[in-house]
């Protein structure tokens, strides 16, 4: 973890982007509480301790804030410094200040490096040295190069890293890009033997992305990780109708599930789609009866649920359909992260 402070309007958000270009970075003043679990980057900090605060479950984001080290290890933080001038009459305020400070010390502490920014210029005043350790594994000596690496090198050794443990795993041609970037989300290089491809599906979903394409997803959390500028760059948005106040009544009312809602709302959408679920299989089981029924034609399906509960047997419907582009996680592994991860390494794989 990296943490970049200072005053307000001081360039830190500037300084970050060009230190540190292509991380995916949320906006802590409106972002999904969830975001900061998987973002790449977060900005405004401080605004997002503000508003955690005043949601009654947000002590739930303030502890996970604490552990933050620990959950999105390679994640870039972005604060205000609060804490200076005259101490705040207003209770709220008061809270929020010795909140907010105590955040910001306690990731200070976890970070492996911590910049100050006055006018536009980084200063750092914590850098971790080298850490480079010997331990014997498999009769080989490995290297954990911890502060050798620049922070920009560190996904490209990942990926170094990656392909070197593959070895010989014979990957389908192509798709090599998505595995290796699915392992490097997880860790898990399972994603090596159980990512299902249909026939010239990243072509395809290619090319309806360079046709202007929109993405659908089950969660706010894999809508918030994937890629945004690049898919505008094309012409396509992400949709995630999960929290929609008329998803949720029309479940309600039916006894049935949102994501099963938000596919049949997402069917009525006059645009090319291709739908990324990484969470709920109810939402793949009501895409497989809408293809089924002739209601939906979309380019594409990534069917990533996690999980136990018709995870399996919903995943195995989408494998069924023979008109339809699809990439599967057979079994039980995926996720939210998984799903928005596939749709980042089709994205890359354009420029």
């Amino acid at each position: 973890m990296r943490m970049i402070i200072g005053g307000s309007f001081q360039g830190k958000s500037d300084y970050a982007r060009k230190t540190y270009p292509g991380t995916d970075w949320v906006d802590g003043r409106v972002c999904p509480y969830d975001a900061i679990r998987t973002c790449g980057g977060i900005s405004h900090l401080e605004t997002y301790i503000r508003r955690v605060m005043q949601e009654d479950d947000g002590g739930q984001y303030l502890k996970l804030l604490d552990s933050l080290a620990e959950t999105n290890p390679e994640v870039i933080v972005i604060s205000d410094e609060i804490g200076y001038g005259l101490v705040p009459v207003d209770s709220f305020e008061r809270r929020y200040r010795e909140t907010a400070g105590r955040i910001c010390t306690r990731l200070a502490a976890d970070a492996r490096q911590v910049v100050r920014v006055v006018c536009g210029i980084g200063i750092t005043i914590k850098q971790e040295e080298v850490c480079k350790e010997e331990q014997a594994e498999s009769g080989l000596l490995k290297s954990i190069m911890c502060g050798s690496i620049l922070p920009e090198k560190i996904e490209e050794k990942s990926f170094e890293m990656i392909t070197e443990e593959l070895g010989d795993t014979p990957l389908i041609p192509g798709t090599e890009p998505i595995v290796k970037r699915c392992i490097h989300t997880s860790a898990d290089f399972d994603y090596a033997e159980n990512l299902v491809f249909s026939r010239d599906v990243t072509e395809r979903i290619q090319e309806a992305l360079r046709n202007g394409a929109s993405i659908v997803t089950d969660t706010q959390m894999a809508k918030a990780g994937i890629n945004k500028k690049r898919l505008e760059k094309y012409g396509g948005k992400v949709y995630c109708f999960m929290s929609d106040e008329d998803v949720a009544g029309e479940a309600k009312r039916r006894k049935v599930t949102r994501a099963a809602v938000s596919m049949e709302k997402a069917s009525k959408l006059d645009e090319e789609l291709i739908f990324a679920i990484g969470n709920a299989p109810t939402a793949l089981i009501r895409l497989y009866e809408l293809i089924k029924e002739g209601k939906l034609l979309p380019k594409a399906v990534i069917a990533v649920p996690v999980g136990f509960v018709n995870v399996v047997q919903s995943k195995e419907l989408i494998l069924t359909l023979e008109d339809t582009p699809y990439i599967v996680a057979r079994g039980r592994k995926g996720g939210s992260n998984i799903a928005a991860c596939i749709c980042n390494a089709l994205l890359y794989m354009m420029e």
